[in-house]
């Protein structure tokens, strides 16, 4: 019903609003309000191709006080611009509809003001909707059964007559059809909403079942090692066996923590909003690398980058972290030891407007049979897994927030290729 430009153009370019009906009532209303206006000036013309005088400054009233209304809807003065707008509108009408002994219709324009007031306000502001829809009503009466006349009498020719009445009827059968398409559309949108908060809800539910039941088990295992570490180290004095403990326990807790970490990720991830910010990207990835490449074990990987220098995205650069450091956390982890030259390639290029990141490894690989799976809750591909199975899957559903994608290319004992594309 609306498009990109004239949402631009009602409610601004950068003007981000968290509600969805509020949306909606923003660019309904600066529908009806670019209608009025070019009602104002349709009727301008009508009247002076007729020679009708003394119009004009109700007509320049309707102008004037639309583009007033333009303007506190694009600041975000909603309630102020409603009052105003239909404080008018209803004015305007009850002038012209107290001196309509000619008969143009444009008594037809109340019952629009009055569904225009729901329209607007909602559910929220029923009341206010509901005195307009009263004052629209009032002023009907008014002048319908009372001799109020406020402006000069006029002789209308017949033909000026039939072009006032067509154009009141068209009016408000386009506005009428507009403000009912309106209602529909935002049932059908909050319907629609709630069905897939309902799909979502039940996916949550089925995925926390499995998530207590593997996170308890994942984490009472270390801590049942550990135990049994800590026997071991009572019942010896032996200081070589009391170093073989401490080492294997340290190893323990390094699982535990990388664990919770993951935890804290997947948890962080649900609950809190996309934040957008604008950032160096060939800097973003030497960082993440720096803190992967120096961990133990991890100095034999050379790291290739092929990433301009002056590339820039613009994204959530924590989510985008969590995404990066466990990708190429797990090409250094998955490395084939047997081979000469252990090696990491990323890169990362603009492709429409769209930014691709591929991190590429010569490690284990992964087998065919696998890799519809690997990004699944707890899955691990083989007994070799060190991780927990929540990596990946934190991987795909933080992508999902960021509006991303990912790709895996792989082949055992060759190395794996994770592709992953992020809207800039």
């Amino acid at each position: 019903m609306f498009g990109s430009g004239f949402r631009n153009l009602v409610i601004g370019k950068d003007t981000y609003i968290a509600s969805w009906v509020d949306y909606k009532n923003a660019l309904l209303r600066g529908h009806l309000i670019v209608v009025s206006i070019v009602v104002g000036i349709a009727y301008l013309i009508t009247d002076r191709l007729n020679h009708i005088l003394g119009n004009e400054p109700y007509y320049l009233a309707v102008i004037i006080t639309g583009i007033i209304t333009f303007i506190l809807n694009r600041k975000r003065k909603y309630k102020m611009a409603n009052v105003l707008f239909l404080s008018l509108i209803n004015l305007i009408i009850f002038l012209f509809a107290s001196d309509d002994s000619s008969k143009t219709g444009v008594y037809m324009m109340f019952v629009i003001s009055g569904i225009t007031g729901f329209a607007l306000f909602g559910y929220k502001d029923k009341i206010m909707a509901g005195l307009f829809a009263l004052l629209s009503l009032t002023l009907f009466f008014l002048a319908y059964w009372f001799d109020i006349t406020l402006r000069p009498p006029r002789v209308l020719s017949e033909e000026y007559v039939q072009i006032n009445f067509g154009i009141n009827f068209t009016i408000a059968l386009i506005t009428g059809i507009a403000l009912l398409y309106f209602l529909i559309d935002v049932n059908h949108s909050t319907e629609k909403e709630l069905l897939a908060k309902n799909d979502l809800l039940a996916k949550t539910n089925r995925e926390l079942d499995r998530f207590v039941y593997s996170a308890s088990h994942d984490l009472r295992a270390p801590l049942s090692s550990l135990l049994g570490l800590i026997e071991v180290a009572h019942k010896t004095s032996d200081p070589a066996e009391i170093n073989q403990c401490l080492d294997l326990m340290r190893q323990r807790v390094n699982n535990m923590d990388g664990f919770i970490k993951e935890i804290i990720d997947f948890s962080r991830n649900t609950r809190q909003e996309v934040k957008q910010e604008t950032f160096n990207l060939l800097t973003f990835v030497k960082e993440i690398v720096d803190d992967l490449k120096f961990a133990e074990g991890m100095e034999q990987i050379y790291v290739r980058l092929d990433i301009a220098p002056d590339l820039e995205i613009i994204s959530d650069p924590t989510r985008l972290k969590v995404v990066l450091n466990n990708l190429v956390g797990n090409a250094f982890k998955y490395q084939d030891p047997q081979k000469e030259q252990q090696e990491v390639y990323i890169k990362a290029q603009a492709e429409g407007d769209m930014i691709r990141i591929d991190i590429k490894d010569n490690g284990l690989g992964i087998a065919t049979e696998h890799q519809s799976k690997v990004f699944e809750m707890f899955y691990r591909a083989s007994e070799k897994s060190r991780g927990s199975g929540l990596g990946l899957y934190i991987v795909k559903e933080t992508l999902a927030k960021l509006k991303g994608a990912i790709q895996l290319r792989s082949t055992a004992n060759e190395g794996s290729t994770f592709s992953i594309w992020l809207p800039n």
